[in-house]
């Protein structure tokens, strides 16, 4: 009677389900007190061992945990513990693990009536975590191809193809039949921005907010629109808007372009104190200074970049492939020519479309990135001031 009703009270999905609320709206104590409350009702049950281990997985960055967690529910043959193995795997960066994980328990352990349903919650687990090629090889079996759930999917897809237009036309006919569902909003803002429809995808991000004013998808999609037409001030509220409702998720990333920001303003002060806010709070400290490394370039702070990019791209595994491209116009920038050589061939060989983003007026219209290392660049032989020297830069050291 684990996920079973108690006499008259709620039985454990529904607890659970007030637990997702809590979350949802970042009282993560209460959240808390009521999966514990939960469980001390309904022992080994699967819908909050699940709700405490996916906080353990993507809160707290700890696998280990999660998979303890994971391991204490009572029933090993419910799907959503099957879905939890292999999330834990994915949020790992085992993704061929985790697909060969659900593939043999697809064969095994899933009965026929569920067989469907397995089919697009995989691909759906997939696609959230960007894992688009194996999202696509689960979608591809599904016969439910007029299930909403199939739709989004092939929406998603798409967009992971760069296929926007076709993707936004299924997002789309999917709001035409149901136009208060704010995740479809999201997609669609997502593409008309890839697609350079700026205005358009912020007026989607609106009415995703207008459904849910606490969309932290949206909050974020219409914060990058406004960031983009350089409406600043208003990016940073909606920024901003999204920290204060993700008290516990990890905003390094929204703390660097907050920081980006007032860079762009010319408020060094407060660009400091959010690059060392982006620092404190990072779960992986290197990528930090390297996305930091990239404002301050696009600032104009050049040297200072350089040092940072120095500093952390060398100790990044190969698997790392942002950045190098940045370091090697940096070292163009202050005439290292013997080091741009070096960080172009490996910047050509890890992000080919960086080296095009950053490098291509350096060399001949038309250029493949490939063929960069083989033509000569012209290297600055005087300069005044190489770089601009970045004011406290030392607190980020």
């Amino acid at each position: 009677m684990a996920d079973g009703q108690a006499g008259g009270f709620l039985d454990a999905d529904e607890l659970t389900d007030i637990a997702e609320y809590y979350r949802a709206i970042g009282k993560n104590e209460e959240a808390d007190e009521v999966a514990e409350y939960t469980l001390s009702i309904f022992p080994g049950a699967t819908g909050p061992l699940a709700f405490k281990a996916r906080l353990a997985l993507l809160i707290e960055d700890n696998p280990k945990k999660a998979d303890e967690l994971a391991e204490q529910i009572a029933d090993k043959t419910d799907l959503d513990y099957f879905y939890l193995k292999a999330e834990i795997l994915l949020a790992t960066y085992r993704a061929e693990e985790a697909n060969d994980f659900l593939e043999e328990t697809f064969s095994n352990a899933v009965d026929e009536d569920d067989r469907e349903d397995y089919i697009l919650d995989a691909a759906l687990l997939f696609a959230d975590y960007n894992e688009i090629d194996y999202a696509e090889h689960w979608t591809r079996r599904s016969t439910l191809t007029d299930d909403n759930d199939y739709k989004e999917l092939q929406g998603r897809i798409l967009k992971g193809h760069g296929k926007y237009a076709e993707s936004e036309k299924i997002f789309n006919e999917l709001l035409d039949a149901n136009p208060y569902a704010g995740p479809y909003w999201n997609q669609l803002a997502q593409n008309q921005f890839l697609r350079n429809n700026i205005q358009a995808s912020i007026d989607s991000s609106e009415f995703a907010i207008a459904i849910n004013p606490n969309d932290d998808e949206a909050l974020l999609n219409k914060a990058n629109g406004l960031f983009s037409l350089g409406n600043y001030d208003e990016a940073l509220k909606y920024y901003m808007r999204y920290k204060e409702i993700s008290p516990s998720s990890d905003t390094s990333l929204i703390d660097v372009t907050i920081g980006h920001l007032y860079l762009l303003k010319n408020d060094i002060a407060k660009a400091l104190q959010y690059y060392q806010e982006s620092v404190r709070k990072s779960k992986d400290m290197e990528a930090t200074f390297i996305h930091i490394a990239i404002s301050v370039f696009d600032n104009g702070y050049v040297e200072f970049a350089y040092r940072l990019f120095s500093a952390y791209l060398s100790s990044m595994d190969e698997q790392w492939t942002f950045g190098y491209a940045y370091l090697a116009r940096c070292c163009y920038e202050l005439d290292k020519e013997a080091e741009y050589e070096l960080w172009l061939k490996i910047a050509v060989g890890r992000n080919p479309e960086e080296c095009a983003e950053v490098l291509s007026d350096l060399y001949p219209e038309g250029t493949m990135p490939e063929d960069y290392p083989g033509i000569p660049v012209i290297f600055p032989s005087q300069r005044e001031q190489p770089g601009t020297p970045f004011p406290g830069e030392d607190s980020l050291a």
